[in-house]
Parts: structure tokens; C-alpha cells; sequence
């Protein structure tokens, strides 16, 4: 239910209409409740401070004009929006478009221009009821006037806000705090499963040995946006079974695929187990959710991607600009340490009996670091500018390595590094600096325990 919930909440987040639709309904509701006020309320609290009508025409004159320049200015930040968005796609890669879509401050300057002429158009309704006879509504032009002066002020800090957001540092650091949100929340509801799998040494079974009549095909093709762990365990309880998905987040199915197995909890595949097995099959694949594009809260490793996709940009002959991409590296950097929580590669799931109920693949450290550095290695091999930051960050993360194979991951990137450097860099003292890197990573020793468990001196 929770992997649905935010499915469902990064589509909206991610929507720039929502926001602006939000803001419109506020302002026609907020026009229905300043014209129902007292329209001298603030004339009787501020005499002399406030404009002053003594014709409802001049009033519909004057809110009318607001309206027309207003609906220009919000005309004209789309435009500029629309613009930003092409350079984005452009320069950084059009997936970043999805981030620039869902940044709050746009949402927020688009929805309040949408408010305030909603707030304007709805007290041109309400007045065009009055006869010319009836009270002024200053109250209503007072805060008319109001939000015609903030929003000018809110379309100055919109257009220096889409200025800078363009900028690929800025870029690159609002996409790293994503990505470590979405490791920190992957770890609140997944590093249980992991410890649990690693501690009892889970495997998964190999798609191609699944017996057909337990196997799990998926029935409709595209991305694993996400997988309701909670629902599969549900289902494993209610039919006495016991499910291993083969699949994880951001992965790519086909229709028939194998995505998992199932298999009653006690082995024995007798009539009724396999009749139990074909009526929860349905069920199974709606906890398995399917889409057409990965999903950054669900996806550790498209988040990662993300980055290393402006890496990329900035390498590609068209661009050439190594200072974005090592920007890039660095900030996968400072990301990379979380991950390396995600220990295991597998995560199981009990019920009250303690007996295994799911048993799931799960993204791991190698995985992601493998989704970080292999791209960027072979668009940058023979750059030692880019090779150089890259085998620094495996030097400091070997020392925050939790585990030997987390340490043998980040040898092996080494390892790959200097042979990249070794093969393609054509300057000798160059090619020496990355190798010397390299093999300070490779011959990293752990601090040797003492018995209470610290590192000796």
C-alpha cells in the first residue's frame, strides 16, 4: 500500500498543473469570501491609506485591466518555463525535465499568477450581478490590487529562479538531495528484509528452473515502477504459500516474462495447492506495478542514473565539459556512502509465525554503484580529469565499506579504472597518476579489531 501511496504522490508532485489548479480554486474561493465581507472594513481601519471609488464602473474598469495585464505576465513565465525546459532537455538530458516540472517554486509563482487571476475574473462575476447604484466593493479591489502588485514581485524571483535552476551545479545538487530522500526512504522500509535475508543467506531461484505451473508471469509490458511487498506477504499468508519475486524496481519485463515463483509453504504441490496457486495468481501481478517510465521514489538506481546522465552530456564530443561531469562524481559521492546500507542483494519478509512468506530481489550496493560508474568510466576513459575524481571517491569510500564484498566491489572498479587508464591514456605521467590512485585503493587494508571490537592504533 505504501509503494502505491507514493506512486501515486510522485505523480502528482512531479504534475505542474497541479499546484496552479490548487491555487485557482483558492482564489475563486477567497473572491466569494472578500465579497461577502464588509466592503469599508478596511477603509473604516485605514482611512485615507486605501483607494477610494465612488462608481462600481471605475471598480470593473480598474479589475478589468489587472486582468488582461495579469494574464500577459503569466503568459509570458510560461514562455520563459517552455524555454528552460527545451535548454534542459537539450543540455542536461530530457529526463531532467521531470525535475524542473516538479520543482515547488515554479509550481508555486505558476499557481499564484493562475490564483490571482481567478481571484480577479470570480469579483467580476459577483459584481457584474450589482446594479451601478450598489456599494463599491473596495475590499475587493483593495486585494485586488494587492495580488497584482505580488505578483509582480513573485514573476521577478520566478525568472532569477529559472536563471540559476538552468545552471548545471545547481542542477546536479537539487538532483542529488532527490536521490539521497529516495535512499533514505528505500532504507526505512527495506533494511529490515535485507538484514534479515543476509543473516539467513537467501537465495532466489534461477527464472530459467521455475516449473511453469509456479511460475509468476507477468502479464503486460514495461518498467517495475514498484512492488507492494505488504499485498504479495497477504496473499503468501491467505494461501498458505510462499512467493520469491525475481524482479525489482526499474527493471524492464516482457509480456510472459517469469517474474517469480510460487510454491505452497510445506512443498507439496498437491490439487489444492495448485488450484490456490492459480486463483491468486491475478492478484500477485496487481501488487507488481507496471508503467512506461521509471520512477525516481521507488527506483534507487534511476535516481543514480539521473546524474550520471548529465555526466554523460557533459563528455559527449558535442559538449565537452569535464567540469560538469566531475561535478557530477562528486556529488554521486556524497550520495554513494548511504548506499551502502543495501548490503544484501535480497530481502525476505515473515509472517507472526515467523515463516518466510516473500522473498524479493532488491537493488545492492553493487548494483548502484555499478549504475554510477560504468557509464561514466567508458565515456571518459582515456580523460585522466575525470578518471582521477572517480577512483578518489572509491578511496574514500573503501574506507566506509561495511562488509569485505562491498570492499571486492570497489576493488573491481579499480581494477577497471587503471586498465581503462593503462590502455587509452597516451601521457605517461597522466596515465601514472590514475594508476598510482588506483592501486592505493587496491592495496586499502581494514584496521586490524582488538577484542572489545574498536580499530588498534
Amino acid at each position: 500500500m505504501v509503494q502505491r501511496l507514493i506512486r501515486v504522490w510522485e505523480f502528482l508532485a512531479y504534475s505542474l498543473w497541479v499546484s496552479p489548479l490548487l491555487f485557482a480554486l483558492g482564489g475563486a474561493a477567497f473572491a466569494i469570501g472578500v465579497m461577502a465581507l464588509p466592503q469599508d472594513l478596511l477603509r473604516d481601519l485605514f482611512p485615507g491609506l486605501l483607494p477610494g471609488f465612488t462608481e462600481i464602473k471605475a471598480v470593473r474598469g480598474l479589475l478589468e485591466t489587472l486582468l488582461g495585464t495579469l494574464v500577459t505576465l503569466t503568459t509570458f513565465a510560461l514562455s520563459i518555463t517552455m524555454v528552460v525546459l527545451t535548454l534542459a532537455a537539450g543540455s542536461l538530458g530530457p529526463r531532467m525535465i521531470r525535475n524542473f516540472m516538479g520543482d515547488n517554486k515554479t509550481q508555486n509563482a505558476l499557481g499564484i499568477f493562475v490564483g490571482s487571476i481567478l481571484f480577479l475574473i470570480t469579483s467580476l462575476m459577483l459584481m457584474g450581478e450589482k446594479p451601478e447604484s450598489a456599494p463599491v466593493p473596495h475590499l475587493a479591489v483593495t486585494v485586488g490590487i494587492a495580488l497584482f502588485v505580488i505578483s509582480v514581485f513573485v514573476l521577478i524571483l520566478f525568472v532569477h529562479h529559472l536563471g540559476r535552476s538552468i545552471v548545471a551545479d545547481e542542477v546536479i545538487q537539487r538532483v542529488g538531495r532527490n536521490l539521497e530522500e529516495t535512499i533514505q526512504s528505500a532504507c526505512t522500509t527495506l533494511t529490515d528484509p535485507i538484514t534479515a535475508a543476509e543473516k539467513a543467506k537467501t537465495t532466489l531461484p534461477d527464472p530459467q528452473d521455475i516449473p511453469q505451473d509456479q511460475a509468476i508471469s507477468i502479464g503486460s509490458s514495461g518498467y517495475v515502477q514498484g512492488v507492494d511487498y505488504e499485498k504479495l506477504c497477504e496473499i503468501a499468508k491467505g494461501t498458505d504459500t510462499r512467493i520469491s519475486l525475481v524482479i525489482r524496481a526499474g527493471q524492464h519485463v516482457l509480456v510472459g516474462d517469469v517474474v517469480g515463483h510460487i510454491m505452497p509453504l510445506n512443498n507439496e504441490l498437491s490439487n489444492d495447492a495448485k488450484d490456490s496457486i492459480k486463483q491468486c495468481h491475478d492478484d500477485i501481478l496487481e501488487a507488481i506495478m507496471i508503467g512506461s517510465h521509471r520512477t525516481a521514489m521507488l527506483d534507487v538506481e534511476f535516481a543514480l542514473r539521473q546524474i550520471v546522465e548529465v555526466a554523460l552530456r557533459a563528455l559527449s564530443p558535442g559538449i565537452n565539459d569535464p567540469f560538469t561531469a566531475i561535478a557530477a562524481i562528486y556529488r554521486l559521492g556524497e550520495a554513494l556512502p548511504h548506499a551502502m546500507q543495501f548490503r544484501y542483494p535480497v530481502g525476505i519478509w515473515r509472517d507472526d509465525a515467523n515463516e518466510v512468506r516473500l522473498q524479493a530481489l532488491m537493488s545492492d550496493f553493487e548494483g548502484m554503484l555499478g549504475a554510477a560508474y560504468d557509464q561514466i568510466r567508458q565515456s571518459a576513459t582515456g580523460k585522466p580529469d575525470v578518471l582521477l575524481p572517480m577512483v578518489e571517491i572509491l578511496e574514500s569510500l573503501i574506507r566506509l565499506a561495511h562488509t569485505e564484498n562491498q570492499r571486492e566491489v570497489l576493488r573491481t572498479h579499480a581494477r577497471m579504472i587503471a586498465s581503462a587508464a593503462e590502455r587509452d591514456i597516451p601521457e605517461e605521467n597522466d596515465r601514472k597518476t590514475v594508476v598510482r590512485a588506483a592501486t592505493r585503493v587496491l592495496h586499502h587494508q581494514e584496521p586490524t579489531k582488538n577484542p572489545d571490537g574498536e580499530d588498534s592504533a
